[in-house]
């Protein structure tokens, strides 16, 4: 609240002190007093004794040669806080199949068939800032009923010339468009079927690098490659655990109109198994985004196919899933959305599902989904599922990428 006031009150001497060079440069008493009232309360907000008060203090001392300063006004102290926000999310599930076991997937589930079942997804933590002119620190800490886990916490160069930058730490891997977004902004509660079978259950990240270029041409293409440690979803026989992944994505938008932009990506994995043994990994997404001028109205398609394949033990093994979906966003309170999903079954052959949701806002910080499915599976069994999620967000939220 104090700096709030520190920096409303700095703007009014701004607008009282005459411009420069004018003929009323000099203040009368009456200016001079309430600049001088301005200053005070600007001191007093910010802890300090006013300029002319009897607790003046002296000013420190300067630090010695080579090392940085200390203490200093407090409103300095408070702008080398971090941007710090809490995002918790939480629902309530319902399924007519035994998930884990039928149709495992990521996201809330219930504890049995037939039974409302109140899950709490994840608390997550976020600490960003700024650390100097050269570097920008982002830090994700999800608490979950699982326990405590860091899920992003990497630096990001500001300033390498020609286009390029690296991020370095813990982050999710380039590839895919759904794969490297949070959970609390995707359109619907749980990752589509194709996402978690074929790249990972939760996410494709781990340590590691990831050096992007931004090519110099007249529409946005940015190329990636990374080198990290991740855990993908294993093949059968093969423990799941940190393997050595090689990824590489290209990423172009185009502006089809002055309402719509088109993004076109293709990405790809080579991931290190036991032995001589790998695993490859591609993809390819589209997201279409039309929103008219001069409202908050919008239509977003987003469309990913992914393919997988083995060398070594699990060679000849491939497999094939993808997901489409449509979210048409009414107005700053309603939106309203379908997708269609399509992945390997656990028993072999391919599930299909179809999911439909409705979002109601009543803030940017506070979001209600109810969201109704129905799983076929290829054994010809068909499941329903219904799931009613509460999101909210305090704090100082950084932007997600586009």
């Amino acid at each position: 609240m104090g700096s709030l006031i520190a920096y409303g009150a700095a703007a009014l001497l701004a607008a009282a002190a005459p411009p420069a060079g004018s003929k009323d440069a000099a203040p009368d008493e009456a200016q001079a007093a309430e600049r001088k009232r301005l200053e005070e309360q600007i001191a007093k907000e910010l802890g300090q004794a006013g300029p002319a008060g009897p607790a003046a203090q002296p000013a420190p001392a300067a630090p010695p040669a080579g090392q940085g300063a200390v203490g200093g006004s407090s409103l300095a102290r408070i702008l080398l806080l971090p941007d710090i926000s809490a995002i918790g999310s939480g629902a309530a599930v319902w399924n007519t199949l035994d998930v884990p076991v039928e149709s495992p997937r990521s996201g809330p589930v219930p504890m049995a068939p037939h039974k409302v079942t109140p899950v709490f997804e994840e608390l997550e933590l976020g600490i960003q800032a700024v650390v100097d002119p050269y570097a920008r620190a982002d830090a994700f800490i999800s608490f979950g009923s699982d326990g405590v886990e860091v899920e992003e916490a990497y630096l990001t160069t500001l300033s390498l010339p020609a286009g390029f930058q690296i991020r370095a730490g813990k982050l999710k891997s380039p590839f895919g468009r759904l794969n490297q977004q949070h959970p609390h902004v995707w359109d619907f509660v749980d990752a589509p079927l194709a996402l978690t079978r074929l790249v990972a259950l939760d996410s494709l990240s781990g340590a590691g690098a990831d050096v992007s270029w931004l090519a110099p041409v007249p529409w946005f293409a940015e190329l990636h490659l990374s080198g990290q440690v991740t855990t993908p979803v294993a093949p059968v026989g093969i423990e799941a655990a940190g393997r050595r992944t090689a990824v590489g994505r290209l990423i172009q938008f185009l502006d089809l109109t002055e309402g719509a932009t088109l993004g076109l990506g293709l990405s790809g994995a080579l991931v290190e198994l036991p032995g001589d043994a790998s695993e490859k990994l591609g993809g390819a997404d589209l997201f279409l985004k039309i929103r008219p001028l001069r409202t908050r109205a919008y239509l977003a398609v987003t469309a990913e196919l992914f393919a997988r394949s083995f060398s070594g033990a699990q060679s000849g093994t491939q497999d094939l899933g993808w997901y489409a979906q449509a979210v048409w966003r009414q107005d700053a309170f309603w939106a309203y959305g379908l997708r269609y999903d399509r992945a390997p079954d656990v028993a072999g052959g391919a599930e299909q599902r179809g999911s439909a949701i409705l979002t109601y806002m009543p803030s940017e910080f506070l979001r209600l989904r109810l969201q109704g499915g129905v799983d076929r599976l290829a054994s010809g069994r068909t499941g329903y599922e219904g799931i009613l999620a509460l999101e909210f967000a305090v704090g100082a939220h950084g932007a997600h990428p586009f």
